[in-house]
């Protein structure tokens, strides 16, 4: 149920799988905002690159976002953009969930990479006419470089942009497919093993 002035996370992507620093924000965007909610939204299609040969299903994914948001105090997995049909677009994640909790303050989690191509989305004003963007920063040069691009957003498109310090961790999900087994959560790891995902197996 929406409650009034109920505090809302947006975390969105393909988690494949989810790592460490996926989880280390998700935390630091719970505190931060004070956040009474933390959706982690699996992506269905990416719009803007096409998923690696021998990713996990969605299904798959949709599973370890589970247990990964086990591992943050308020957040809960979500299949909205799973259940829906086409790309995934934020402009249309943001407008359903919107209308689910009319009454919420929703922020969308974004990295720095995300905020630094934010104004070329699909649909900039209307995501911004629903939410707020929560911008995690790995550093004080990331910090840096988030502040001027949250300042330009504001200037150009009445963005209101909070920052989120996130202490550095290092890895992405492309790292890990590569081989590097540490940026994984051990729950995480077993599902993978247990399901042979990503070549690995037992």
């Amino acid at each position: 149920m929406d409650g009034k002035n109920t505090r809302i996370g947006i975390f969105g992507g393909t988690f494949n799988p989810p790592h460490i620093g996926h989880v280390a924000a998700a935390r630091a965007c719970v505190e931060a905002l004070r956040l009474q909610r933390l959706l982690m939204i699996p992506t269905n299609i990416p719009p803007h690159k096409a998923l690696p040969a021998g990713s996990a299903s969605p299904k798959q994914r949709l599973e370890m976002v589970r247990i990964a948001a086990s591992m943050v105090p308020m957040a809960e997995a979500c299949d909205l953009e799973l259940r829906r049909s086409g790309p995934s677009y934020t402009a249309d994640t943001v407008t359903e969930l919107q209308a689910l909790y009319p009454h919420s303050t929703l922020w969308l989690v974004v990295g720095t990479d995300m905020l630094e191509t934010f104004h070329h989305w699909y649909r900039p004003e209307q995501i911004l006419s629903v939410c707020r963007l929560a911008a995690v920063a790995r550093g004080r040069e990331d910090r840096e470089k988030i502040e001027r691009q949250a300042e330009m957003l504001r200037r150009t498109l009445g963005a209101r942009v909070d920052i989120v310090d996130n202490r550095v961790v290092e890895g992405s999900s492309t790292q890990f497919r590569d081989g590097s087994r540490r940026l994984v959560p051990s729950e995480i790891l077993r599902y993978i093993r247990s399901h042979g995902l990503y070549g690995m197996e037992g």
